[in-house]
């Protein structure tokens, strides 16, 4: 018997992520501007996408349950949004051979860094429950 598969539908995930996404890229655009290319802007920006990253394990453990791939899922969309977001800004600049590479790797590492932060808030929530 063929299955029928239905199309999954991402949009949820956009709306899931949405404003979470936006005001981690705000708080990381205004403290790129404040900074003024410190050292400490990198551990700065990291911090604030893990804090991210952690806010949508939590809020889908939440809304979704157990589901370590709603999580994953969520994570590495909006690491990928934030991750071309960031590498897109940094052509503000200007224009070098190094950010055009930026664009891929900086959001590849972003989304993966999302999934596995994202993915860990959920398995490590998920004990929650046995504990109390």
């Amino acid at each position: 018997m063929p299955k029928n598969w239905e199309p999954v539908d991402f949009t949820i995930y956009f709306a899931f992520i949405r404003w979470v996404v936006l005001s981690a890229l705000v708080l990381e655009i205004i403290l790129r501007f404040w900074l003024d290319k410190s050292g400490n802007l990198e551990i700065i920006s990291w911090a604030i996408r893990l804090i991210a990253f952690i806010f949508l394990g939590w809020r889908s453990f939440a809304k979704f349950g157990r589901s370590l791939a709603v999580g994953a899922i969520a994570g590495i969309s909006s690491g990928a949004a934030i991750g071309l977001v960031i590498a897109l800004f940094r052509f503000l600049d200007g224009i070098k051979i190094w950010k055009f590479f930026n664009l891929l790797t900086e959001t590849t590492l972003t989304a993966l860094v999302g999934g596995a932060v994202a993915a860990l808030a959920v398995y490590l929530l998920s004990f929650k429950k046995r504990i109390i």
